[in-house]
């Protein structure tokens, strides 16, 4: 028996696959304790291995609810983190609060020691004073050390070294040089402060997990798409940092037919959205900023949005309605719940309007109350001089133009153009709006799989396990010598396969990937790509392709090498069932008009693919609903995927 578990902000979704067939279960989540709700749903089953995806370390870094952490720099260098770079995200803005340090600058520490361009030594480490402090950091109570020094990722000795004089305290120290591969300091620095201070928050979290859920082996979603034992990422948390997403981009990768595709993962709390391609993987991203805080580490490109089934709606100042990014999450929740919760939310909305059947039981266990919605809407409606029924199909086209922005970021910004493209929709969420989303922004074909309200926990189980190791290069790529860094490559691919073998996997089994960053001499920022037998040629070719234009007076210069090790993951044994029942009729209020009309109501497990299911429809399926407004049709597939056409706007 293996378990994909996906904790959420509102619901904790279960995948249970015991090798003669699939269960499927979604339970509230307990935001004050997410472990708390995994161990009592899983309390009587005997699993061989758990494979979690987790929030723990992004709420933790947003609400800076971070263990005490030193940073270690050169002298000197304290202030880089507040420093920073030279930006105005707000330009109006005359008196911006600047985003304070994960590490504050009591907590900083400037040691003797530096190496210069190249790891070129230029003064001595003084290891007196790396006593005394050692001395100090262990009286003074600190969970984890940052240690950041300058040019260590062309020489690491240093930053070694201070680990090995402060190894004794008996706390994490993480090392810059080992946590990304990023010439510039101050990202860097960053991103090691940050997995620093969130290394005793998660070290507690999963060996709390681990204990509980023993005999079972428990693995982790990284922010990249792998799945790996907890102890790798322990003291490497900040790669888990989109460890949720990852799963649903990785099973909707799979699920994207021959093409590129936009998986749209809509939950209770937030919208995911990412560009996948089957075959192809999931786009990648090496820098992004979590709660102001840049990070410099391999992760999947997703866009997140406060737009969830718990947004709540509210009016701005200017009388506006607006909805989100605030959400009842998942206590109080929405209204219709009935659990306290009396601000009007997307939920309540869609109960209004009938395309949430109040006789739907959500997770298997939470009823739906109508009145209550109205009650939360009502309220609402009167702010906005609207009827009950207006306001509800105003909060559902204002949360969807929130998403038709997020998901034109992740296309058309990065040079996508989404007509022609498929929709991949999942979450508990997804399937209401992902037609009318699909209409805005021009894709083809919208697909909903079996089980798309937990498909980020089928992900966790399709994952892979994946060692990556990086190296800076920051030298001439020249061209026609595609084994210019050969040595190299088998050093990183010896050590991430040694990596596998330790923490008891097979690393001879492991599959190579090697791809290079490299950059025009003189730019800021780099390409990855896949090198071939001229990586000259292959990065001017991609940035030819990117940018639409050649610079071939420009040398090119290698920033890094990445060697991901990969053993494929066991996957699913068997495709999630949907449920099944007679066809019936729900009474939904259809299109803007606010007037009400019975239509077809059909269980996904019902749909035989014979013939087309034409909207206005319900698709009623185990863990989400799929809203078929007029004009769209859709057809099933052997494994219960739903393939739809849009139609026209």
């Amino acid at each position: 028996m293996r378990i994909g578990v996906d904790s959420g902000g509102t619901f904790t979704d279960i995948v249970i696959d015991s090798g003669e067939g699939v269960v499927l279960h979604k339970v509230p989540s307990t935001p004050d304790d997410p472990a708390r709700a995994i161990l009592e749903a899983l309390h009587s089953l005997d699993p061989v291995e758990v494979v979690h995806g987790s929030t723990v370390a992004t709420n933790a870094l947003l609400e800076r609810k971070l263990g005490r952490a030193a940073f270690i720099t050169n002298r000197g260098f304290a202030d880089l983190l507040d420093i920073g770079r030279q930006r105005r995200p707000e330009i109006y803005d005359l008196h911006p609060d600047p985003i304070p340090a994960l590490i504050p600058s009591s907590d900083r520490f400037e040691i003797s020691g530096r190496l210069g361009p190249g790891g070129v030594l230029i003064e001595d480490l003084d290891e007196e004073q790396l006593g005394r402090l050692a001395d100090q950091i262990s009286r003074d109570g600190f969970e984890a050390i940052a240690v950041g020094l300058l040019h260590s990722t062309e020489s690491g000795s240093h930053e070694q070294r201070v680990r090995e004089l402060l190894s004794d305290i008996g706390i994490p120290v993480i090392i810059s040089s080992e946590v990304a591969a990023e010439p510039r300091e101050w990202e860097r620095f960053t991103t090691t402060t940050a997995s620093a201070a969130l290394s005793p928050v998660m070290g507690r979290y999963l060996e709390r997990l681990a204990q509980g859920l023993s005999p079972a082996a428990l693995k982790v979603m990284d922010s990249a798409g792998a799945a790996m034992p907890w102890q790798r990422l322990s003291r490497r948390a900040v790669r888990t940092i989109l460890s949720g997403p990852a799963g649903g981009a990785v099973a909707a990768a799979s699920r994207s037919g021959s093409s590129w595709a936009i998986a749209f993962d809509m939950g209770g709390t937030s919208t995911d959205v990412c560009l996948v391609g089957s075959g192809q993987g999931v786009a990648r991203n090496r820098r992004s900023t979590i709660g102001g805080i840049p990070l410099s580490v391999p992760l999947l490109d997703v866009h997140t949005v406060g737009a969830g089934g718990g947004s709540l709606a509210w009016v701005d100042a200017g009388g506006a309605l607006r909805v989100g990014p605030r959400s009842a999450g998942a206590d109080p929740g929405p209204a219709a719940y009935c659990r306290g919760g009396t601000g009007a939310t997307v939920t309540d909305a869609h109960v209004v309007l009938g395309r949430l059947p109040a006789d739907l039981k959500l997770g298997g266990t939470l009823s739906l109350d109508k009145d209550a919605a109205r009650r939360a809407v009502m309220e609402l409606a009167r702010r906005l001089n609207l009827t009950v029924e207006e306001a509800a199909v105003g909060i559902i086209e204002v949360v969807d133009a929130e998403m038709e922005r997020a998901l034109r970021r992740v296309s058309q910004q990065r040079g996508v153009d989404p007509r022609g493209m498929t929709l991949v929709c999942f979450g508990g969420a997804g399937g209401l709006h992902a037609v009318s989303l699909a209409r805005s922004c021009g894709f083809s074909e919208v697909r909903l799989p079996a089980a798309a309200g937990v498909l980020s926990a089928v992900g966790m189980l399709e994952a892979p396990w994946a060692e990556e190791l990086e190296q800076v290069l920051l030298q001439p790529l020249v061209s026609g010598t595609g084994g210019q860094f050969r040595s190299i490559e088998q050093q990183l691919a010896k050590k991430a396969r040694a990596n596998i073998d330790e923490a008891g996997g097979e690393g001879e089994r492991a599959q190579l990937e090697t791809t290079l960053r490299a950059r025009h001499v003189g730019q800021s920022h780099d390409l990855e790509f896949v090198p071939g037998d001229s990586p000259e040629e292959d990065f001017r070719s991609l940035y030819q392709q990117r940018y639409g234009y050649r610079m071939p007076e420009r040398e090119v210069e290698a920033v890094a090498i990445r060697v991901s090790a990969t053993l494929p993951s066991a996957g699913m044994t068997a495709v999630p069932e949907e449920r099944k029942g007679a066809p019936g009729s729900a009474r939904v209020i259809v299109g803007t008009s606010a007037q009400e009309r019975a239509i077809p109501r059909i269980d996904h497990g019902s749909i035989d693919g014979s013939e087309p299911l034409e909207g206005p429809a319900l698709v009623i399926s185990s863990t989400t609903t799929l809203w078929l407004p007029e004009g769209s049709r859709l057809k099933a597939e052997a494994d219960g995927t739903l393939i739809i056409d849009p139609g026209a706007p």
